[in-house]
């Protein structure tokens, strides 16, 4: 009877209880590519002198809900712009002591380039250079 009584209990404790579960849909994926020219590199310095180069993308179609639940990601190749297969490669990145580097905000991406040793530059990119930026767009998970 103990059992009996038990088990009763348990299967109404239990029974009660479910777990749903809602997958996550990414809603779009979007890429533009952007040509940088050699002239577009604008210099800055860091408050401890520190000579940096950079240039800001004007992204439209990185609107406020892509930046706050969505994802962005910048590749950059040197490639002439007219290739027909460019080879692109994720940053952040460092090649030949130069970092590359990217930010964003509602509606623009920062490029930037700084010394991987943290050294002053000298000078930016001297040929045009192609960036790409994709953009995803998401729903958050509701957790």
């Amino acid at each position: 009877m103990k059992i009996a009584l038990f088990s009763a209990f348990v299967i109404l404790t239990f029974s009660g209880c479910t777990k749903t579960y809602n997958s996550p849909t990414v809603n779009q994926v979007f890429s533009a590519v952007y040509t940088v020219q050699a002239n577009q590199w604008a210099r800055g310095v860091d408050p401890d002198s520190t000579v940096f180069f950079f240039t800001t993308l004007s992204v439209p179609e990185l609107t406020q809900k892509i930046d706050l639940n969505g994802g962005v990601i910048t590749y950059l190749s040197f490639d002439v712009p007219t290739a027909t297969d460019p080879t692109y490669e994720a940053m952040p990145e460092v090649f030949n002591g130069v970092a590359y580097g990217s930010i964003h905000t509602t509606g623009s991406v920062t490029i930037d380039l700084r010394g991987a040793d943290g050294s002053s530059l000298t000078s930016a990119i001297s040929a045009p250079t192609l960036i790409k930026v994709v953009l995803m767009d998401a729903s958050p998970l509701g957790n």
